[in-house]
């Protein structure tokens, strides 16, 4: 079997099967890193906000989780588990350094006006400031929907928390950030 139908026969395969045959087959790993990497890679760089290191965390998210296989109780969902393995990398490697991200996230194109960059470049550092300024308590499941897409349930299971609890911390999140953002609307 050649590397292009092994790829196409691991395509079809949802995570947790494709767990299962990371642990007889590196392809079958290949492919999960193809499906998760830019997850794994966005979630590292919300928190330590430098794509180089971002880019190292989660190649090390990957190398852990390769490790882990073995120890995989499917009790949590595959990108889940990525999550939380790469978000434990990037939180330590700001405490080990001491110091908050400073800086700032690439900007994404915007239309030649002057003006109107200058003014949203302002409100996104506000912004920026402003979830930054959020307890992690409230900040991590505001950014896990608004940010990764997850679900009220991903991020309940990515916690550890219950549904209502991270239901009422998103909407905590968001009155504060309303509120701090008030001279923007």
């Amino acid at each position: 079997m050649g590397l292009t139908d092994t790829t196409t026969e691991y395509a079809a395969l949802s995570d947790e099967e494709l767990l299962d045959a990371c642990l007889v087959d590196l392809s079958a790993f290949g492919e999960l890193i193809r499906r998760h990497q830019d997850f794994v890679y966005g979630a590292a760089l919300r928190i330590v906000r430098n794509p180089v290191i971002a880019q190292d965390i989660a190649q090390e998210a990957f190398v852990r989780a390769h490790r882990g296989l073995p120890g995989f109780r499917h009790q949590a969902q595959v990108r889940s588990w990525l999550y939380r393995i790469s978000t434990n990398l990037a939180l330590n490697a700001v405490q080990r350094r001491r110091e908050f991200p400073t800086e700032v996230l690439p900007d994404r194109p915007s239309p030649h006006d002057p003006a109107a960059d200058a003014v949203n470049h302002a409100m996104g550092e506000d912004l920026d400031e402003a979830i930054a300024g959020l307890p992690n308590k409230l900040r991590e499941p505001l950014v896990l929907r608004e940010f990764d897409g997850l679900s009220y349930q991903e991020i309940s299971d990515v916690l550890g928390v219950p549904l209502n609890t991270v239901r009422t911390r998103i909407l905590r999140a968001r009155r504060t950030l309303r509120d701090k953002m008030e001279e923007w609307r």
